[in-house]
Parts: C-alpha cells; sequence; structure tokens
C-alpha cells in the first residue's frame, strides 16, 4: 500500500529539518559545541511551522533526549542563547498553578529561534530576528609568560653548589656533569 501525500507530493510522516548553509557559516555557528548543535536540532525538531515562540523544550526532556547529563544540558541551553539561536519566550517553573478553567499550563519553558519568525503569541510581521549573525568570540586574553625569553630557565642562586654535588649523583647517561668518565 502506498503513503498518502498531499497534493504537492509531500508525505506528513517523512519531515526534514533544514538548516541554511549560511548559518552554518557564521562565527556564532562554528563556536558551538556538540551539545548546543544538537539541542539546536532538537529544538527544530519541534517547529512544526507555525509554533515558533511556543516550542516547548525543557532542562530535563533535553537531557532524555541527548542521553546526557544535566551539566552539558544547561551549558547548552546557555550557551544557545548567549550566541541568540533561542530566546525564552515564557519561562518555565515547578510552582505554576492551575488555570481559573481548571486545566493546568504547561511547565516547561517556551523557546523562540531566532532565524525564524515569530509565531506566537502572534504572528511577527518583522521577520526573524537572527541574533545569532551579529555574535563575535570574545578577543582572546594574551597569555601572559612567567619568564621573558632571555632569562634563563635556572637561575644560578636556584643550584647546588659544586662542592655539595657527589659525582656518582650526576651521572647523565655515562656521562658525569664535570665530563669525565
Amino acid at each position: 500500500m502506498g503513503k498518502k501525500h498531499d497534493r504537492f507530493g509531500r508525505s506528513p510522516t517523512n519531515r526534514f529539518i533544514q538548516v541554511f548553509e549560511w548559518v552554518l557559516k557564521t562565527e556564532a555557528w562554528k563556536a558551538l559545541d556538540v551539545y548546543e548543535r544538537a539541542l539546536y536540532i532538537e529544538m527544530k525538531m519541534r517547529f512544526n511551522g507555525s509554533n515558533n515562540g511556543d516550542i516547548s523544550m525543557s532542562h530535563r526532556e533535553a537531557a532524555r533526549i541527548l542521553n546526557c547529563s544535566n551539566k552539558p544540558i544547561a551549558a547548552a541551553f546557555a550557551g544557545l542563547q548567549d550566541k541568540g539561536f533561542i530566546r525564552a519566550v515564557q519561562k518555565g517553573s515547578f510552582d505554576w498553578k492551575s488555570r481559573a478553567d481548571g486545566t493546568t499550563a504547561g511547565r516547561a519553558t517556551r523557546w523562540r529561534l531566532t532565524e525564524l519568525p515569530a509565531d506566537v503569541p502572534y504572528k511577527c510581521l518583522s521577520g526573524p530576528t537572527q541574533e545569532f549573525k551579529n555574535w563575535r568570540p570574545e578577543p582572546q586574553a594574551k597569555e601572559k609568560q612567567r619568564y621573558a625569553e632571555s632569562t634563563p630557565l635556572v637561575r644560578l642562586e636556584h643550584t647546588i653548589p659544586e662542592n655539595m654535588v657527589r659525582p656518582e649523583h650526576t651521572l647523565s647517561r655515562g656521562v658525569y656533569a664535570h665530563g669525565t668518565r
């Protein structure tokens, strides 16, 4: 039996995730670690075409989906927000109360992908913010050198006087430090 397709030949069961090449070439994407990239793909999988701004993902869900502990997940969420790929629209909480009509609100944080225009709470006419395009890595601090290049590694005042050294303790590859065998 054949698969059912819509009039455009698309199957509702065979979805795919599209990440544009220009996104992959940004400095922000190149700076993402493996957890941040995997989390972004998982969040993008939850986007159905009309729910940007209402994408639900909690830290526990992300840890379960990515099969890792909560420490890299918290860092991944923070990294994606810092680099401008996602924005929290509504913060989640464990102590949310029931609504007046008796239903309970979702407890997970609701996210918006900045790559796409916002759909929730209302369709945004201004388009996507794409904040990650403006992200730049922080300049690296110059490594401080302990000593200047001209300073020897061993200072004379830190060496042992020769009259304190016994010849049998100065053997180095069969040659004494004084040059005699």
